[in-house]
C-alpha cells in the first residue's frame, strides 16, 4: 500500500509522466485482483448444483428373504410326493401341476432337476424344474398362479461312432460311451430293410454321425442322426437325413426313401420259431399242412405294432388264431397278428391305424404251444411270405430338397473318408452354440 500511496500522491516535484505511469500500474493491480476473483466465484458456483444432486443418504430397498432348496427327482417321486414334504399343500400342489400340463410338461423323470423357494415363514413361493431342455418356472403371487417355460441355451457336439461288432449293436456303442437312445434311432432308421434283433453278424460295421446336445457342459440328450452306415453280412446299408417341415426323413445314397410301406418285422422279437413253409408239422394237432406266415418268438406282454397305415377290419377272437387282428392297407394289402394276450385300447374294427401304434401284446391263445406272434401278409386274395416279398417303398426325396440332399452327401462323405480314417471309437468332430426360442406364459 506505501507503494500505491506513493504512486499515486507522489509530492510536488515528482514529473506529471511519473504520476501517470503509477496510476496506470494501479489499475493494473485492480484489473487483476478483479478477474481473479471472480474467476473462483465463477467455479463455485457451477459445482454447486453438482454437490447438491448428490444425497447424503439414499434409501436401498432389501429382498425379501428367500430359501431356496434344491432336490434330485427319483424313479417313482410324482409332483405331491415332492412338494408335499417342503410343506406345500395338495390343493397348490394339483394348481400347480395344471399349469405345467398345459406348458406341455408329461410327467417327471427320474435326474430332473427341481428348485424350490420358499418364505421366512416357509411358505411357497414359487419353484422351478428343469425337465429335459426346458425350465418350467411357477411363481405364487396374492394366490394367484403364474407358469411360464424357457427353453435352455444348448450347443450341438457333432459326434462320429465308428466300430466292429463283436458282441451286439447295443453292447458295443454303449462300451464307445453311446447310450441306447442312440442305438434306437439308429436301429429305427433301418427298421424297414434290418432286423437288429437277428441279422446282425459278428465282423459287421457301422459308422454314425449325429449330434450330442450339452447344457452349461452337463448332457442334455440326442440330437438328430445326420447320416448312418451299416454293413451286414458285405451288403451296405445307407442312410442321409434330410429334415423338411421339422419332420426328419431318411434317403439311401440314390435320394430313395428308407421308409417303406411296410415294416420288415410288428414287433421286436428274439427268433423266428416257424417260417413261411407250404408242409410243416403242427406242433399241437399233429398233422402237416402249409404254414402261411411266420411266427415271431417273444416273451408274453411283447408290444406288437401296425406293420403299416390301413384300417382295422377285425379285432376279436378267432378260432385257433386266438384274439386276433387283421389290417386293410389299402386296396391290396392285408396284414394278420395272432395268437395276442391282450389288444391295444382303441384297436377295434373300422378304426384307423399308423404304421408303428400299438395294437395288441404277444400271448400264447388259441392253438399255441408258446407266446409268439403269428404274422400273415396278404396280397390281393394270396398269402406270401412277408420276409422275402419285395415291398413298395414310400417317395423319393422332393426335388425341392435335391440340392440340399447332394450337399449334405458329400459333405458326410468326406467326413467318413478323411476323418479319423481306420480309427474305431466315438469322437468330437465340432461344436455349435445354439440359443433358447422365447419363454411362453400362463396365468
Amino acid at each position: 500500500m506505501a507503494l500505491v500511496r506513493h504512486l499515486c500522491f507522489s509530492p510536488r516535484g515528482v514529473s506529471k509522466a511519473t504520476a501517470f505511469g503509477g496510476s496506470c500500474l494501479l489499475f493494473f493491480f485492480i484489473a487483476l485482483w478483479w478477474f481473479f476473483c471472480g474467476t473462483v466465484l465463477n467455479v463455485r458456483a457451477k459445482s454447486a448444483p453438482l454437490v447438491q444432486a448428490v444425497p447424503l443418504l439414499e434409501y436401498v430397498p432389501v429382498e425379501p428373504y428367500k430359501e431356496l432348496i434344491s432336490y434330485v427327482i427319483k424313479p417313482g417321486d410324482t409332483f405331491l410326493r415332492v412338494l408335499s414334504q417342503y410343506g406345500v399343500s395338495s390343493d397348490i400342489v394339483i394348481g400347480c401341476h395344471r399349469f405345467l400340463v398345459k406348458l406341455g410338461l408329461p410327467s417327471l423323470l427320474p435326474g430332473d432337476s427341481l428348485v424350490v423357494s420358499r418364505d421366512k415363514k416357509g411358505s411357497l413361493l414359487g419353484f422351478s424344474l428343469l425337465h429335459k431342455l426346458n425350465w418350467y418356472r411357477v411363481t405364487l403371487e396374492d394366490a394367484r398362479i403364474k407358469a411360464d417355460i424357457k427353453p435352455v441355451d444348448v450347443s450341438l457336439h457333432q459326434c462320429l461312432v465308428r466300430g466292429v461288432l463283436s458282441t451286439s449293436l447295443s453292447e458295443d456303442m454303449n462300451a464307445m460311451g453311446v447310450d441306447d437312445a442312440c442305438v434306437a434311432k439308429f436301429a429305427d432308421i433301418f427298421a424297414w430293410d434290418i432286423n437288429f434283433f437277428v441279422d446282425p453278424q459278428a465282423g459287421d460295421s457301422f459308422e454314425i454321425l449325429f449330434d450330442k446336445k450339452f447344457n452349461e457342459g452337463r448332457f442334455a440328450g440326442y440330437g438328430d442322426i445326420i447320416e448312418a452306415k451299416y454293413v451286414n453280412r458285405g451288403r451296405l446299408f445307407e442312410a442321409i437325413g434330410i429334415k423338411d417341415k421339422g419332420i426328419i426323413r431318411y434317403y439311401d445314397a440314390d435320394g430313395k426313401s428308407l421308409q417303406k410301406q411296410f415294416l420288415k418285422a410288428p414287433l421286436r422279437f428274439s427268433h423266428i420259431s416257424s417260417g413261411f413253409s407250404m408242409h410243416r408239422r403242427h406242433p399241437i394237432l399233429g398233422i402237416v399242412r402249409p404254414h402261411l406266415g411266420i411266427d415271431y418268438a417273444a416273451p408274453s406282454g411283447t408290444p406288437v405294432y401296425a406293420a403299416a397305415d390301413g384300417v382295422v377290419c377285425f379285432a376279436g377272437f378267432n378260432g385257433g388264431f386266438g384274439n386276433f387282428v387283421s389290417i386293410r392297407h389299402g386296396a391290396s394289402y392285408e396284414t394278420s397278428y395272432g395268437h395276442l394276450r391282450s389288444f391295444a385300447r382303441g384297436t377295434r374294427c373300422g378304426a384307423r391305424v399308423s404304421q408303428g401304434d400299438l395294437i395288441g401284446t404277444v400271448g400264447q391263445t388259441g392253438l399255441a404251444t408258446g407266446p409268439h406272434l403269428d404274422y400273415r401278409m396278404t396280397v390281393g386274395k394270396r398269402l406270401v411270405n412277408p420276409s422275402t416279398i419285395s415291398l413298395p417303398r414310400e417317395k423319393s426325396i422332393p426335388a425341392e430338397n435335391k440340392e440340399r440332399f447332394e450337399q449334405l452327401k458329400r459333405e458326410c462323405g468326406a467326413v467318413f473318408n478323411l476323418r479319423l480314417k481306420g480309427k474305431t471309437g466315438c469322437f468330437v468332430l465340432g461344436v455349435e452354440e445354439v440359443n433358447s426360442a422365447a419363454s411362453v406364459f400362463i396365468r
